[in-house]
């Protein structure tokens, strides 16, 4: 075997060694860019879905996400995120122990129940009362058109809620949701109309010295700047939105 052969191999042989171990690094380096550009991706619509942008709403019906935008500041400082998800798989026990209570406490419901008895109480009790939540004890001189936005949002919140701990299955769920909402569309002209009153009702609210356990303080200002931002839902969902089942 001539040294001009073992010299010629031995180049054939670096160059595809050298081509091989090209590609790989290339390959490499294109799955490190993919993973990266991923994982940008994730962070910027988990953030998005934490500050509540239009994106967070995808249950995948536009009536559901209308009827659920009504408790959109309360939805989202208190559970930041998935309220509005098609992938809605319950809340987990930290949630659903900040949750408990506070729902019952809504509902006119003993807090010591189980789950079996909040089951099967609970359904005739929102059909027989889910429209009375919050307007039962209005004031003289109460702003009815606040008091009204404020209980549309808590309810949408709290019905909401109580299908994500299990007590209410997605029939009943939906139901209610919409028949709430279309009661916010007779008294309200728009999400402007609706947000402002809604401060409104939220401030009268604790004028009485009622407690807010939502802990979502805000104005009518903010209602101004959320109608006008691009990525929120009160924005972007038309507010004579056709509701069907």
């Amino acid at each position: 075997m001539s040294s001009r052969f073992l010299l010629t191999t031995a180049l054939q042989f670096a160059l595809i060694y050298g081509a091989m171990r090209l590609h790989w690094l290339l390959g490499c380096l294109v799955m490190l860019v993919v993973i990266a550009f991923q994982r940008k991706r994730s962070r910027a619509a988990e953030a998005a879905r934490n500050r509540g942008d239009i994106s967070s709403y995808s249950t995948g019906s536009k009536t559901l996400d209308w009827a659920l935008a009504l408790a959109h500041p309360m939805a989202y400082h208190s559970i930041q995120g998935g309220f509005a998800d098609k992938e809605l798989a319950g809340a987990d026990q930290t949630l659903a122990s900040q949750l408990r209570p506070m729902v019952l406490h809504h509902l006119g419901m003993r807090t010591d129940l189980d789950d079996a008895s909040i089951r099967r109480q609970l359904p005739a009790l929102l059909r027989q009362r889910w429209f009375m939540q919050d307007l039962q004890r209005l004031s003289p001189g109460d702003d009815l058109h606040a008091a009204m936005a404020f209980a549309c949002a808590r309810v949408a919140f709290y019905v909401r809620c109580a299908h994500m701990l299990g007590w209410l299955d997605q029939a009943l769920e939906h139901q209610v949701l919409l028949l709430n909402a279309r009661r916010a569309q007779e008294c309200f002209d728009s999400w402007l109309t609706y947000g402002q009153a809604l401060a409104r009702g939220r401030a009268q609210w604790l004028a009485h010295g009622r407690a807010d356990t939502l802990g979502m303080g805000f104005g009518e200002d903010e209602v101004n700047q959320w109608v006008g931002q691009k990525s929120h839902p009160w924005h972007v969902m038309r507010w004579e939105l056709r509701l069907e089942e």
